[in-house]
C-alpha cells in the first residue's frame, strides 16, 4: 500500500505542475484580443492566471480532503498508524458525548 500511497501523491503534485499552466492558459485565451496585448503584458497575465488555477486547484483538493477523507487515498495512511505507548493520567477524567449536529 505505501507504493500506491507514493504514486497517489505524485500524482496530485504532477496535476498541479500539469494542469496548472494549462488551465491558466484557458483562463487567459477567454480574454479578447489578449495575443495583441504587449509580450511582458502577455506573460504576466499568464503567470498570474496560472496562479490563479494553481490556487484553485489546491482549494479544490482541500475541501476534497475536507468533505471525504476517504477519497483522498494518499493520506489514509495516517489513519493507519498504530498508536503504540502508555499514556499515564494522573486525576479525574470527564467524558462527554459528541455534540449532533
Amino acid at each position: 500500500m505505501n507504493f500506491l500511497d507514493n504514486a497517489l501523491t505524485l500524482i496530485t503534485l504532477l496535476s498541479l505542475f500539469l494542469l496548472g499552466p494549462a488551465l491558466g492558459r484557458a483562463i487567459i485565451a477567454r480574454f479578447h484580443n489578449w495575443q495583441a496585448w504587449s509580450l511582458p503584458i502577455q506573460h504576466l497575465a499568464v503567470g498570474i492566471c496560472t496562479m490563479i488555477a494553481v490556487t484553485a486547484m489546491v482549494l479544490a483538493y482541500g475541501a476534497l480532503w475536507k468533505l471525504s477523507p476517504k477519497s483522498v487515498a494518499w493520506y489514509n495512511w495516517i489513519q493507519e498508524v498504530p498508536v503504540a505507548g502508555r499514556v499515564n493520567v494522573n486525576g479525574p477524567v470527564e467524558v462527554r458525548q459528541p455534540l449532533r449536529k
